[in-house]
């Protein structure tokens, strides 16, 4: 645990609870601003120095000894001014409970200028999974969460808003994993919520999840891989029937089938035409999919753009066209399969011999018929691999020209970050400075760095910069698309997903 930590009065608890959920729900009251509009499209979205404070929902971990994914946050604070972070550590409510098993426990998180702190959350409240309310007194704070242990890691920012619905295409409860929701309420009402699997065999609604009973202020985890077993490949759909929550996600696989990873994080909250991929480094060992997962009672069809790094590759890529059934999904292999579970045929496409061995690529989905649907990106090596694990990563409906990315470590694995620009005819100058000790510094050898239309920068941040922990801003002239990748050269660890942005703007499909 990092910065200065201390425990907080009740009172202040209670005060800040309204401020910050006011605030990260300002949706609800100002849903006619073409801001707040863009705000809901995404999980996680910075709120900006406009913004008074900022409250963060970070629900996908576990605080017992000896458990799978070892709960922190990480605050990072890119401003001149210290920060104060209050954070309600919430313990989970057994499935059932008609109230919280207990009350969250509440400590203050002192941030210093330009620098980051982090609190793991088993040193607050012990409990097998556990969900902080991170509330801050600065719209210019990001928030992430990190999950390691014996299968993995995972470094993914926390969401900044609830929903009536949520979305995951990607998901497993095979015999060798292990699929957790979360649901987190930290609201003064109930919620009530239903499940819908979507797997090879239709639509699965398991009695015992057609009912879920979220206390007001608590955590409630479902494991789906009791409910719903051995199907290779399934998506899911979260649905409140009353009040509101944060949906997660933890998957888990043990690689006792030839895949171990851990991955975490939010759902989607509201199906897209539009999503963007700016994917990771090439990298031989790795494989990757898309998987469209269409919760909708129509057809979606979609093209699936791939675009190559590769500046002398002579063929131009055509779209690969995908029709996604009701409530149905499919996956899209861009690498070779290896052991990640698949849909089976007709569910499963191969796009993987179209382009260079090798190349590097970003990718986006354009849903043509107008029929909204959720997208993610599965990277995953096999177990027997020196780049061994899983990240599922969700698109990007959004680009932004600026980014604030927390929870960079140097230890032991290599850190990059992948930068798209989506303009089809406007250069993007890009910056890259690192945030540390209360310092900003540019990366010089990326002071700036422009990136041509519809093409995309990848940078090895470990190999520019030295340091123990550190944050990235990155900043560019026009809105670009980032994702950050954390690949472990020694033991099992993979983490790869969207940076949450500052003042975004909806993707433009016209620019696909």
């Amino acid at each position: 645990m990092t910065g200065r930590v201390v425990r907080w009065p009740l009172a202040v608890v209670a005060l800040a609870t309204v401020i910050g959920l006011a605030v990260a729900d300002r949706a609800d009251e100002e849903s006619d601003t073409d801001a707040v509009l863009v705000y809901q499209e995404t999980a996680s979205t910075a709120p900006g120095p406009r913004a008074k404070g900022g409250v963060w929902y970070c629900s996908e971990g576990t605080s017992l000894p000896g458990e799978f994914a070892d709960h922190s946050v990480i605050v990072a604070n890119a401003t001149s001014a210290a920060v104060t972070a209050a954070v309600s550590v919430f313990p989970a409510t057994p499935v059932g409970s008609v109230s919280p098993s207990a009350a969250p426990e509440e400590v203050l998180l002192n941030v210093p200028a330009r620098s980051q702190a982090s609190l793991r959350l088993a040193d607050v409240v012990e409990s097998q999974y556990t969900a902080a309310l991170v509330e801050i007194d600065s719209g210019s704070a990001v928030v992430e969460q990190r999950v390691q242990g014996p299968t993995g890691i995972d470094v993914i920012p926390c969401a900044t808003r609830s929903s009536p619905s949520w979305y995951f295409a990607a998901g497993s409860t095979r015999r060798d994993a292990r699929l957790v929701f979360t649901l987190f309420n930290p609201f003064p009402d109930r919620a009530v919520v239903k499940f819908a699997f979507s797997t090879d065999e239709g639509i699965r609604e398991p009695q015992a999840l057609r009912g879920v009973l979220v206390p007001a202020r608590s955590l409630v985890v479902v494991n789906a891989t009791d409910l719903v077993p051995r199907f290779s490949s399934v998506s899911t759909t979260v649905e409140s029937q009353a009040g509101r929550i944060v949906a997660g996600r933890l998957q888990l696989f043990d690689g006792t089938e030839g895949l171990e990873g851990l991955t975490a994080g939010p759902g989607i909250p509201r199906p897209q035409t539009q999503w963007a991929f700016a994917t990771g480094p090439a990298d031989e060992g790795v494989a990757e999919y898309i998987v469209l997962y269409n919760p909708s009672d129509r057809e979606a069809a979609a093209d699936v753009s791939v675009r190559l790094d590769a500046p002398d590759f002579s063929g131009a890529l055509a779209p690969f066209e995908v029709s996604v059934p009701p409530r149905q999904r499919v996956a899209l292999v861009l690498r070779d399969a290896g052991s990640y579970p698949l849909p089976s045929e007709p569910f499963a496409h191969n796009a993987a011999s179209s382009w260079p061995a090798g190349a590097g690529f970003w990718a986006s989905v354009q849903v043509y018929n107008g029929v909204p649907i959720v997208a993610e990106r599965v990277a995953a090596a096999s177990a027997a691999s020196s780049l061994a694990g899983v990240a599922i990563t969700s698109g990007m409906p959004v680009a932004a020209t600026r980014y604030l990315v927390a929870g960079n470590r140097a230890d032991g694995a290599e850190v990059a970050l992948a930068v798209v620009n989506p303009s089809p005819d406007s250069i993007a100058r890009v910056t890259v400075s690192k945030v540390a000790n209360g310092r900003i510094t540019a990366i010089g050898q990326l002071d700036p760095r422009e990136v041509a239309p519809h093409s995309r920068l990848v940078v090895p941040v470990d190999r520019l910069i030295d340091g123990d922990t550190y944050a990235l801003l990155v900043e560019a002239s026009q809105p670009v698309a980032v994702s950050r990748s954390l690949l472990a050269r020694s033991g099992t660890g993979m983490a790869s997903g969207a940076s949450a942005p500052f003042d975004p703007v909806l993707l433009d499909p016209s620019a696909f």
